[in-house]
């Protein structure tokens, strides 16, 4: 090779550093990070080649999540997080990103060490070390839409954490059209470039080689329920769903509905005993199982013994739920959200996610109408589906890294 010159295959690989999101409050975080990592490891060995992926997560993160995603991975570098500000940390864990901990500056010894081209997602710019080469990820902008749910406190620190990363951020990725537009209108002056990114569900061989009807037995299940699988937050809209099968009930129509997620809401503590009130006192306790944070793996496998499943949520930014049952076939009810208009999945039924005398029609249709599943051969069609978008997304994902690498370069330069 002549001095000075370069040959493409001594190029060195694109080092992408991702920093961990959620954890057991917000499983949604979690599982997004989990996507990217799972999607990347799905390309051809030729373009894998061509980067490398670090994980950065701290000494909270769940240890099980590590073990699941390390193979795919170059590395894992962790900081280790002060217990005692361990629950301030996932209080605001909505709020910023996991570089602004007790730990930041052991962070930022990491990323100056590692070099990385591509950082992602940062969700905060109003530290002294400026970071290159990174993107900001934006989830939804429910505290505008639904202040009700949300703190005086926390409303202000997200308007004043977005604001900064619309204009500080390079690049701001969004996961759905609705985001985009969202983000334009609150923030019409934004320097950033925007990028669109609907993550997809990586769907895994074991979960179509399971034996679901075990799984069903395991938590002492009738053979034929809906399913809803959110976490217990208030715009999850778990009591419409309740209200729409009280006014089954009292015509004589008796579904049953299994709820599977992590029964807490820390913007309100008493939530859960509301839903607890709610089902009783509307005599639906023989309708209604709740089953707690159950494995993964177990809660596909619901999903799919399942006759449907239903996301009645207020808002969302893209709902990795759609994305579990549109791996799997499953039809679905949905609340009328633009963006789930937009994910727009196969066999589906929308309604009024503020009435249950919307909902409560088509959950009798649906009860009377499908058998519990699995049914193989609308799996089987969802799955090929699947491999070709998450090839797509993956690809989408190393286009946003090359163009943030791309744009610091050019900076650099001028």
């Amino acid at each position: 090779m002549v001095p000075g010159g370069t040959d493409e295959h001594m190029t060195k690989p694109l080092r992408i550093g991702l920093v961990m999101q959620g954890g057991r409050d917000w499983i949604g975080g979690m599982e997004y990070i989990r996507n990217i990592i799972l999607a990347l490891a799905s390309l051809p060995q030729e373009t894998r080649a061509t980067f490398e992926v670090s994980l950065l997560a701290d000494s909270l993160t769940d240890k099980n999540f590590i073990k699941s995603v390390q193979h795919y991975l170059k590395d894992v570098n962790i900081v280790e997080v002060d217990v005692r500000s361990s629950i301030f940390y996932r209080i605001k864990r909505v709020i910023i990103a996991h570089i602004l901990t007790s730990s930041f500056y052991g962070w930022v010894k990491i990323l100056k060490k590692n070099n990385f081209d591509f950082v992602y997602p940062i969700n905060s710019y109003d530290n002294e070390f400026r970071l290159k080469n990174t993107a900001a990820w934006i989830y939804d902008f429910q505290h505008k839409y639904l202040p009700e749910y949300f703190t005086e406190n926390e409303i202000r620190n997200r308007n004043r954490e977005f604001a900064l990363i619309a204009h500080k951020a390079p690049i701001v990725v969004l996961s759905s059209k609705s985001a985009e537009t969202d983000f334009r209108k609150f923030y019409p002056h934004a320097s950033c470039t925007t990028k669109v990114l609907p993550f997809k569900i990586i769907s895994q061989p074991q979960w179509y080689e399971a034996d679901s009807k075990e799984i069903q037995r395991k938590y002492c299940l009738p053979d034929k329920y809906f399913i809803i699988s959110n976490q217990f937050w208030q715009h999850k809209n778990h009591l419409t769903v309740f209200y729409a099968l009280k006014l089954l009930k009292d015509s004589g129509i008796e579904p049953v509905v299994v709820c599977t997620g992590h029964i807490y809401d820390y913007r309100r503590p008493d939530y859960s005993d509301l839903i607890l009130q709610t089902i009783h006192t509307s005599g639906l306790s023989r309708q209604i199982y709740l089953l707690g944070l159950i494995p993964k793996n177990d809660q596909i496998q619901l999903v799919r013994r399942s006759i449907a499943l239903i996301q009645p949520s207020l808002f969302e930014g893209w709902s990795t739920v759609v994305e579990d049952a549109r791996c799997l076939g499953k039809p679905l009810i949905l609340s009328d959200l633009p963006v789930h208009r937009e994910q727009n999945p196969p066999d589906s039924r929308f309604f009024d996610g503020k009435s249950a005398s919307s909902l409560a029609p088509v959950m009798a249709d649906y009860w009377e109408s499908l058998s519990p599943g699995p049914h193989f051969e609308q799996e089987s069609i969802a799955r090929e589906y699947n491999v070709k978008e998450v090839i797509e997304f993956a690809n989408s994902f190393l286009q946003i890294a090359q163009l943030q690498k791309l744009q610091t370069k050019r900076t650099e330069n001028s």
